[in-house]
């Protein structure tokens, strides 16, 4: 079953949990809807919310990357079952944690997530623009290396929380379009940094989205005895959230996690989580090259496995019978299969095209262009002093039937013309043969060397 993961990432202290807690009492009603082919109700005066964590105050409350205890099971719009799972992440630049640690969270969470819901206060800051450089230079790099797959990332959406300028740009959707237009707008002066992230950002997620959420009330945000009432929330902010919420999470608008232009089941999520931890588990930050690596690695096995699959598949077909097979044509069954399953691997979409590959091949071969008399001469064999060799018995060819032509022995130099070019003609043939002679040979070594290791 393929997943859909939710992330909220942003400062701390900033009620991203709070925020999560209106998603979780959402998709439980559209879950028990679906069940019960019911009308959908939730966010009613008598709701309560729960769920991840909270509180008031001004100390750390989430440490790290924590998942909902289990994914929720709700029916897409084409009818597809989805396991949807949401994610809390730690605040970033709290007193508590490095630079590297937040970073490295936020880069984390972004890309393991289908929708990366970038939490802010007030207003979109340089410094939220400025945790996305990571992601435009990988996007970069992806763009030009796995092109195939299209964007990068999937969805980013900026949640402006306790906007104070509805006037200029309404709370909700629509305000947010055009807030973030205004925001992402490219300027003179700017640093190049910071235009290359506005520029750049389009290209590198499929989908960007605003919403502009007002205050949600003083008996929520400095009251320690809020316990989670919705009837304690403004009205207008209930309203609003109830809008986000369902724009972001109803049944046709939810997308499945895609890596590598493939839907990620829940059980492969697993392996790609376990590949990014390890590209970021170190005392830098990685660079966009290792994570486009990381990528191209798991690209890779998923190829093996679909590979194998139709291999076996393929020899418990032949050998289901009730009778022994004999040795000769087992072997003849393995290697049709094996044929089989090699050219799946090779049809797979892969990071980094071979193309680019013989590129750079055919540039190292020119450099090795023949140019001269010697290096012709030593072109012709295996070593210098072969080369050398060939080279001299042609040249002395050469010579002998000049000198024979002006001594006057007219019939030996008839004779010895034909020679000179006969041993000309045998050099350039060896010379020009000999790269595709040796081609073909290790092609078909390598061949025989894959099918014995498969």
């Amino acid at each position: 079953m393929v997943v859909v993961i939710i992330s909220v990432a942003g400062a701390f202290r900033k009620g991203k949990s709070f925020l999560l807690n209106f998603f979780l009492e959402y998709l439980y009603a559209l879950q028990r809807a679906q069940q019960q082919e019911a009308p959908l109700e939730w966010l009613g005066d008598d709701c309560q919310l729960h769920g991840f964590h909270w509180r008031a105050g001004t100390k750390r409350d989430t440490a790290g990357i924590w998942m909902w205890g289990e994914p929720i099971m709700i029916e897409g719009g084409t009818g597809e079952n989805y396991a949807v799972v949401l994610m809390d992440t730690q605040g970033t630049f709290d007193n508590a944690s490095t630079y590297l640690q937040c970073t490295t969270i936020f880069a984390l969470s972004t890309i393991v997530s289908s929708v990366q819901i970038y939490n802010v206060v007030d207003n979109i800051q340089e410094d939220a623009l400025q945790h996305l450089s990571l992601f435009v230079e990988y996007g970069r790099l992806a763009l030009r290396d796995a092109q195939q797959f299209g964007s990068p990332f999937q969805s980013l959406v900026f949640c402006v929380r306790d906007f104070k300028a509805p006037e200029d740009f309404p709370y909700g959707k629509e305000g947010g379009v055009q807030f973030l237009e205004q925001v992402l707008k490219v300027e003179e002066g700017q640093a190049e940094e910071l235009r290359t992230v506005r520029e750049q950002l389009d290209s590198c997620f499929e989908k960007i989205q605003c919403f502009l959420l007002p205050h949600p009330g003083y008996r929520v945000a400095e009251r320690g005895s809020f316990r989670g009432h919705v009837k304690d929330l403004r009205p207008i902010f209930r309203e609003e959230i109830r809008k986000m919420v369902v724009a972001l999470l109803e049944p046709h608008v939810l997308k499945p996690k895609v890596i590598n232009g493939k839907p990620v089941t829940c059980r492969k999520m697993m392996q790609f989580f376990k590949a990014y931890a390890a590209t970021f588990d170190g005392g830098t930050l990685p660079e966009p090259r290792s994570i486009l690596d990381a990528n191209a690695r798991l690209l890779l096995m998923d190829a093996c496995h679909e590979a194998k699959l139709q291999y076996s598949r393929g020899m418990d077909r032949s050998t289901c019978g009730p009778r022994m097979m004999p040795e000769k044509r087992l072997l003849e069954q393995h290697i049709k299969h094996g044929i089989t399953a090699l050219n799946i691997f090779d049809k797979c979409p892969k990071i980094g095209s071979s193309e680019a590959e013989l590129e750079r091949y055919k540039r190292l071969n020119e450099a090795k262009r023949v140019t001269g008399c010697v290096s012709a001469m030593t072109a012709c064999g295996d070593s210098p002093l072969l080369g050398v060799g060939l080279g001299g018995a042609a040249s002395g060819a050469v010579a002998a039937t000049v000198m024979t032509m002006q001594a006057g022995l007219v019939s030996a130099g008839i004779v010895a013309i034909p020679v000179a070019l006969a041993t000309l003609f045998v050099i350039w043939v060896y010379v020009y043969t000999k790269p595709y002679v040796e081609q073909c040979f290790s092609k078909q070594e390598k061949d025989e060397l894959e099918m014995k290791e498969f």
